[in-house]
């Protein structure tokens, strides 16, 4: 009686392990993207994911499986097309699959709808500066007067300032979201 228990204990261990092991390969796990330990996007087994890889490329694509460190992507590419009557078009390009580590990811696009104006990204300074110098030089120019006289000189400068201002704005609100400090990529 002993024997039986312990044996129907054994095999009952011994296929729970398997069903374990067998959902981790069906990929039952979870990626998880978190800011500040926050979830913010989570991606299944079917999901579509678009990050930049480690290499600088952006990698679009399926989910295939995800295992405890690691990840298979069924990549592929939208390209432009001419079709038979002369429009433009999107067709998909299959570019097979890709395993990769979860490290290897280095960023994350900011979602649809993200607030990301004309006044966050720069570009309302950039080409406002760009615009004011340009048109202080015409105007200056067809005025016969030195471009770079004493009383003009603080316009331009000015005008630049306006310009970097926009640039370092730009570059301190990227379109996507780095991992490091802030943002994490886990497995569950």
């Amino acid at each position: 009686m002993k024997l039986k228990l312990l044996l129907s204990l054994f095999l009952g261990l011994y296929f729970l392990s398997k069903i374990e092991a067998q959902s981790e390969l069906n990929g039952n796990q979870i990626l998880l993207f978190k800011d500040k330990g926050v979830v913010v996007n989570s991606y299944t087994v079917g999901d579509h994911i678009n990050f930049e890889f480690s290499n600088k490329q952006w990698l679009t694509g399926y989910i295939d499986w995800i295992r405890n460190d690691s990840v298979q992507i069924n990549q592929y590419a939208l390209q432009s097309t001419i079709s038979m009557f002369g429009t433009y078009g999107q067709d998909t390009l299959q570019l097979g699959k890709l395993a990769f580590h979860i490290h290897e990811m280095i960023a994350f696009p900011k979602q649809k709808g993200y607030y990301n104006s004309v006044f966050t990204n720069g570009a309302f300074l950039i080409t406002g500066g760009i615009g004011y110098v340009g048109l202080n030089i015409i105007n200056t120019v067809s005025n016969k007067d030195p471009v770079f006289a004493k009383d003009n000189l603080p316009k331009l400068i000015g005008g630049v300032l306006a310009w970097a201002g926009g640039v370092f704005i730009q570059k301190a609100n990227p379109n996507y979201r780095l991992i490091g400090k802030r943002f994490t990529v886990e497995i569950l």
